[in-house]
């Protein structure tokens, strides 16, 4: 693994060192994003990033040296006109560097582990039951990353870190998940502080509505704008932010709550101890069509849009996260709304009745009105989305 102790100089150790080291994590993490667009060359470095070429050369021969990049084959058309030699294209060593990927809620965790091309090598999926508790979370975590990695045979000095997309409210800059109601224990759990003391990697710890949004933004299919807001609508309702320059976080650090965006102040009680949340009203249409108040997912029983009665609750449910998504605008006005669901049917069904539902009203204070996309949940794109948690610490390390 790169680090300042292991670039030798001959003036100022501490000065030298910590420019060259960001020199070559900047120049790495450029080669790591044109790795699916034909790689990059020592002339592109040096256009790209403003670097001059004797640092760009010495750079790439410790980088290679090193096995973090190759030669590589580029699809990249050279123009004819261009006279004395080519350019030779580089890309990253897929083992270089790994990275682990989990996501979990109250009825599942999920591991995933992703060599440096953020291609997924492993994977695991683990049930929960009703007695799980914050601890025995944390047990499974390390259990299952230690049985990974051990089957894997990665050495532990190529383990960039751990990522973890957790449900409810987690304050990212503690690691800790302040409040999950679905999981005994899980408030205020130190899960960055348990999991890094019990296997000696560094632990990033982010929302799983985050993770996915994260993900979806920087490689899915669709075009979220300059900032889109996703709705992840599974055992409870959450929300995350995304845009160009990351996840967005409240001032004091923690993920947003979008679940508990009060529709109305005298509906049903929340298990947060408020009345009206989003969330409440969800469970409450939920119960309604035959789940469970503490169902596991929500609307699993509705599979046919030709059933007046189901049509009719997920017609409620699209107005209660479109008053939610109006609120949202009023304060972050994204340029697109994601909606995430267990169900691909119940997603796009709930999407397309919050279109229509933007095209009948007026509103004086939006010019425009956002792109409301749906997708199915992805136990790949989450812990992917986790696991990119680890990559950009590493580069910003």
């Amino acid at each position: 693994m790169i680090t300042n102790d292991s670039i030798q100089t001959g003036i100022d150790p501490v000065r030298a060192t910590d420019i060259r080291h960001r020199n070559i994590m900047a120049v790495l993490s450029a080669i790591y994003a044109s790795r699916n667009h034909g790689g990059a060359s020592q002339s592109d470095i040096v256009t790209n990033i403003g670097l001059k070429a004797p640092s760009v050369f010495r750079v790439f021969s410790y980088l290679e040296q090193n096995g973090y990049i190759t030669p590589c084959q580029s699809s990249r058309t050279i123009p004819e006109s261009r006279k004395g030699r080519h350019p030779v294209y580089y890309t990253v060593c897929p083992d270089a560097v790994y990275s682990i990927g989990i996501e979990f809620w109250s009825s599942c965790l999920s591991l995933g582990v992703f060599n440096f091309n953020r291609q997924r090598i492993y994977s695991h999926m683990e049930m929960l039951d009703d007695s799980v508790d914050a601890a025995k979370v944390e047990e499974l975590i390390c259990s299952l990353t230690r049985m990974a990695v051990s089957e894997l045979g990665i050495p532990d000095e190529k383990i960039a870190g751990i990522g973890i997309a957790a449900p409810g409210k987690v304050n990212v800059a503690t690691g800790s998940v302040v409040y999950y109601s679905r999981i005994k224990g899980m408030e205020n759990y130190p899960l960055k502080e348990a999991v890094e003391k019990s296997l000696g990697y560094r632990v990033l710890v982010h929302n799983n509505c985050s993770a996915l949004a994260s993900s979806v933004y920087r490689y899915g299919d669709k075009d979220p704008g300059k900032a889109m807001f996703a709705f992840l609508v599974r055992g409870g309702v959450n929300g995350a932010m995304v845009s160009e320059n990351g996840i967005y976080t409240a001032a004091d650090g923690t993920s947003l709550e979008a679940g508990h965006i009060p529709v109305s102040f005298d509906g049903p009680l929340c298990s947060c101890g408020l009345k009206g949340c989003l969330q409440a009203y969800m469970l409450e249409l939920n119960a309604q069509i035959g789940g469970k108040t503490q169902d596991s997912v929500l609307f699993s029983s509705i599979t046919d849009i030709k059933d007046p009665k189901a049509d009719a609750i997920l017609e409620k449910a699209a107005f209660y996260m479109y008053s939610g998504m109006k609120t949202i605008q009023r304060s972050l006005s994204p340029d697109s709304f994601l909606i995430i669901c267990p169900s691909i049917f119940v997603a796009e069904t709930l999407a397309e009745k919050i279109r229509v539902l933007y095209k009948g009203a007026r509103d004086y204070f939006q010019n425009r009105i956002p792109s409301v996309f749906a997708m199915a949940y992805d136990n790949v794109v989450a812990q992917a989305g986790a696991s990119d948690l680890v990559i950009d610490a590493f580069f910003e390390s």
